[in-house]
């Protein structure tokens, strides 16, 4: 292989490696600010359940640190057909946040959608002991994960199991360097979830370094960010298709964890998301 390849590969790794230590190395915390300029920073009302489409419901929280970083971060909630709740990237957990939640169900679902997105579903799982923990393959591996208080029960597939079959679409996009992300598609309304494959920062929600770092990462237009973009391209083509056919499914709506989310005319929207994936 020649030199130039392996440099870009090797590139492609450290980027996916990086991405993935943001939370696994960092145990992500809720910043400590008066309310004021959390609700300046994030998405208020936060740590209230939101409805966005019938049994579906995003919580915003934060803003949180990660690797010095200031972001807000969302949790979704899927409300089964028999009442059970999936609590989709849960954010931090408080009590107050726990009884709006059970308020809407019976919290039987937990998932860790990425190899990022797991450090506050701990608690959660202490909270409610009877749930299954979903993680994404090899995420039940990782050092970080091993030596925390998360036990996961269960990895996610490309197929939905038994529990959400029939409402609840998934898949798995596998990139390099362990980058890792499943996808979420509810039918019934037509609400594609995913968790950092696109990002839609407000850069006048960000405090200065987060927005300058943020902004240079094209995280605040909508798109996948340049340090994610790598570990996709050398995934290899069933990573490309399988960003490339998350349009395919006609979402109304696309919800992630960082920005404001697409509310309307979300297919359009994805593709111009995923532009630079030629």
């Amino acid at each position: 292989m020649p030199a130039r390849s392996n440099r870009l590969l090797v590139a492609a790794g450290a980027t996916a490696a990086t991405v993935a230590g943001i939370w696994a190395v960092t145990r992500a915390r809720q910043r400590s600010a008066d309310p004021a300029t959390r609700d300046r920073e994030s998405y208020p009302p936060r740590e209230m359940p939101k409805s966005i489409a019938a049994d579906v419901w995003i919580v915003d929280g934060g803003p949180m640190i990660a690797m010095g970083l200031h972001l807000p971060i969302r949790m979704t909630i899927f409300r089964l057909p028999n009442g059970d709740l999936l609590l989709h990237s849960p954010i931090e957990y408080s009590p107050e946040l726990g009884d709006r939640v059970a308020a809407l169900g019976t919290v039987r679902h937990l998932v860790a959608p990425n190899i990022a997105h797991w450090t506050f579903t701990a608690a959660w799982q202490q909270a409610y002991p009877e749930t299954t923990v979903w993680g994404v393959p090899g995420l039940r591996d990782k050092a970080q994960v091993k030596a925390s208080d998360l036990r996961i029960d269960a990895d996610l597939g490309d197929v939905a199991p038994p529990a959400w079959d029939g409402v609840i679409n998934q898949g798995i996009i596998a990139g390099a360097g362990g980058f890792t992300e499943a996808w979420f598609f509810h039918r019934p309304t037509r609400t594609l979830v995913l968790v950092d494959l696109i990002e839609n920062l407000e850069p006048d929600k960000l405090p200065p370094v987060t927005r300058l770092v943020m902004q240079a990462s094209a995280a605040t237009r909508g798109t996948t960010a340049t340090y994610l973009r790598l570990p996709v391209r050398f995934g290899g083509e069933d990573a490309k298709q399988a960003v490339r056919a998350l349009a395919t499914l006609d979402p109304e709506r696309v919800v992630f964890a960082h920005g404001r989310i697409f509310d309307t005319d979300g297919a359009a929207r994805l593709k111009r998301a995923f532009a630079w994936l030629k």
